[in-house]
C-alpha cells in the first residue's frame, strides 16, 4: 500500500500541480505503484497504446528509431516526469521506447482508468485540458532538444545536453541536487553532434574541476550550476 507521502510526491509534479484537487484525486486514486528491475522495457516502437506512467524514483531511457529500426538514446526521464499519454488520446503505436536504466519505482494509469477519468461527468471538460496540457509540456522537452543542436559552441552545446539530461533544461520544478546520467561516451557524443574524441576532452575537463564524475556508462554531475552558469552566459552572449 503507497504511503502519503509519495501520492504527496506526484501531487507536486510540475503537471499535476497545475491541475485541479478533484482531477488529482481521481488520477491518484486510479492508478498504482509499482516497482520494476533495471533493463525493464515499459513500452517500445509499435506497441499499442497502453497505461501512461510517472517516475516515482530512478530514471528511464528514452530512445527513438532510426531509419534501420535501431533504438538511440534521446532522452532521460526522471522522477516527476509523467510520459505515455500522447498515445494514449489519439490510440496509436507508441513512438518511442522506455527503458528502466536502474530500478524504477513507478506511478501506472492504466488506459481504461483514463478513459474513465475523462467519461467521468464531475471533472470531464478539466481531464482533457489537463491531459493536452502534458502532451505540450512534452513538446517542450523536444523543442528544447532542437534549440540545444543549435548551439554553435561545442562545449557549451554538450554542457546544454548533459543539464537536460540531467533534469535541469525544461523548467522542471523538481531537480535532483547532483542527477546521475547512464549513458556511453559515444551515445553523449551522438547527442551533443561532436566526436567520441571531443566528448571525451569536456568530460575530463569538467572532471578535473570536480565538475563531474565519470565512471564507466555513468556520469554524476556533482556541481550543475557550474554547467548552468556557462549556458546562461552563451545564451546572454547570443541572444
Amino acid at each position: 500500500m503507497p504511503n502519503g507521502s509519495e501520492k504527496d510526491f506526484l501531487r507536486g509534479t510540475d503537471w499535476l500541480k497545475m491541475a485541479p484537487t478533484s482531477f488529482q484525486d481521481a488520477v491518484l486514486a486510479r492508478g498504482n505503484f509499482t516497482t520494476l528491475p533495471a533493463g525493464k522495457v515499459l513500452y517500445d516502437v509499435g506497441d499499442p497504446p497502453g497505461p501512461m506512467m510517472c517516475v516515482v524514483s530512478g530514471h528511464a531511457a528514452v530512445s527513438t528509431a532510426t531509419g534501420e529500426g535501431i533504438p538511440r538514446l534521446s532522452h532521460i526521464l526522471r522522477p516527476g516526469d509523467w510520459f505515455g499519454v500522447a498515445a494514449i488520446l489519439v490510440r496509436e503505436p507508441r513512438r518511442v521506447r522506455v527503458v528502466a536504466q536502474v530500478s524504477l519505482q513507478m506511478f501506472i494509469l492504466p488506459l481504461r482508468e483514463i478513459d474513465a477519468v475523462i467519461n467521468d461527468s464531475s471533472n470531464r471538460n478539466d481531464a482533457w485540458r489537463c491531459f493536452a496540457r502534458l502532451i505540450l509540456m512534452n513538446q517542450d522537452v523536444a523543442v528544447g532538444v532542437a534549440r540545444d543542436l543549435m548551439v554553435r559552441d561545442s562545449k557549451v552545446r554538450c554542457f546544454a545536453v548533459l543539464l537536460r539530461l540531467g533534469g535541469y533544461r525544461s523548467g522542471r520544478g523538481m531537480l535532483e541536487e547532483q542527477p546521475e546520467v547512464d549513458l556511453a561516451q559515444e551515445e553523449l557524443a551522438r547527442l551533443a553532434n561532436l566526436s567520441r574524441n571531443a566528448v571525451g576532452t569536456v568530460l575530463h575537463e569538467l572532471e578535473r574541476a570536480n565538475v563531474i564524475e565519470i565512471a564507466y556508462k555513468r556520469l554524476k554531475i556533482i556541481k550543475p550550476a557550474v554547467l548552468i552558469e556557462r549556458v546562461k552566459a552563451y545564451e546572454r552572449d547570443h541572444s
